[in-house]
């Protein structure tokens, strides 16, 4: 059982910065998940997994936010469907299909522990695997989903692609 209420973690305040650019206000919460996938044996007599036998298979970095602001300069690098614009719109989908979109340091940040200790969790190298849902309520804002999955990289490839970081 814990007994430090300093580390206990709220998560307001917090905001979410795509290669170096603020992805402005969000509604909701910002969701982080950090996973792995794990396998053991079956091995003969074993009722379950046995000790020393498992092993990492892969890893997850994922950050979900909903956007809402419906910003075209932030749409249009996010989503690998294109985006055009012209006197009269901007559009987003409105492209060629073929090159996913790769994005750089996808950081939410400005949230703390109670010790005053700050917070961040860091996906360097991630691609939006969300669609474009929109829903057109008539009582509150429309939000944007955006969901950003980690990539591995070819000089880490068994590294796990994003962390959450805490302060000293």
């Amino acid at each position: 059982m814990a007994t430090d209420s300093t580390k206990i973690v709220y998560g307001n305040g917090g905001y979410v910065t795509v290669n170096n650019t603020d992805l402005g206000h969000y509604l909701g919460d910002i969701a982080v998940e950090l996973s792995t996938e794990e396998y053991y044996p079956d091995l003969a007599r074993a009722l379950g997994p046995v000790s020393g036998t498992g092993k990492v298979t892969s890893g997850a970095a994922k950050l979900d936010v909903t956007l809402a602001e419906w910003q075209y300069s932030i749409l249009s690098t996010l989503f690998s469907m294109g985006a055009s614009s012209d006197a009269n719109s901007e559009k987003i989908g409105s492209g060629s299909l073929g090159t996913i979109t790769e994005l750089t340091n996808v950081i939410a940040t400005g949230f703390s522990r109670n010790d005053g200790k700050a917070m961040r969790v860091t996906i360097p190298k991630a691609r939006v695997t969300s669609p474009v849902p929109v829903t057109l309520a008539k009582g509150k804002e429309t939000g944007l989903k955006v969901t950003f999955e980690g990539l591995f990289t070819d000089a880490a490839p068994s590294t796990m692609p994003g962390w959450l970081e805490i302060a000293k």
